[in-house]
């Protein structure tokens, strides 16, 4: 068994949904909608492969499994079976759950922040397994953000809670969609919610 330790940015921030729900938000091959072909290598990688280490990471997340570390403040870390993934297959799946480049957007919100050819490629290899995609707006629920956003900060996330529980599909008995939903609230009770 060959493993990778994951670098999982603010785990508590995650959220999931069935790649049904997901597809809807990448409908079309993005190098299509953009006219281009971003990666040149993009139809070298083995997404079969890469979604199935994804669905690690996943589970890890569901399990509340990450470990912490007291110099990475924000990120939990988990090892996960790479088999044998290459470099750069590797390289895909640690950026998902990056700090800098994850997949990302918010259940109520289109279009997606970040992600989409990731995404594209390996929705169909999900089966029944959930797609981990970070929210966006809970990131801003900081003490440096809040400072930005005004005294009255609360009141985005008062709305993004609001805008939560009208998305009908969002699976709130989901472990990691319960600390997704619950660090909404936090912020919307004028507290910062802990990203781990």
């Amino acid at each position: 068994m060959t493993d990778i330790a994951i670098s999982i940015s603010e785990p508590n921030f995650w959220w999931r949904a069935d790649a049904g729900q997901v597809r809807k938000f990448v409908p079309v091959d993005p190098d299509v909608d953009d006219g281009r072909q971003r990666w040149d290598d993009r139809d070298k990688q083995r997404w079969n492969l890469i979604a199935q280490a994804v669905i690690q990471v996943s589970q890890a997340l569901a399990a509340a499994e990450w470990e912490s570390d007291d110099g990475d403040i924000g990120h939990g870390w988990v090892r996960i079976d790479a088999g044998d993934l290459t470099k750069t297959e590797k390289k895909i799946v640690q950026k998902w759950f990056s700090a800098a480049e994850p997949v990302r957007m918010d259940p109520w919100f289109e279009p997606l922040q970040n992600g989409r050819h990731r995404l594209w490629s390996t929705l169909d290899f999900f089966g029944s397994e959930p797609v981990p995609i970070k929210g966006d707006a809970i990131g801003y629920a900081n003490p440096a953000d809040a400072e930005v956003l005004g005294n009255d900060w609360q009141h985005f996330f008062v709305k993004n809670v609001e805008e939560l529980e009208a998305v009908t599909w969002f699976d709130t008995t989901d472990p990691v969609n319960i600390r997704f939903a619950d660090a909404l609230k936090t912020a919307a009770r004028r507290e910062f919610p802990a990203p781990l």
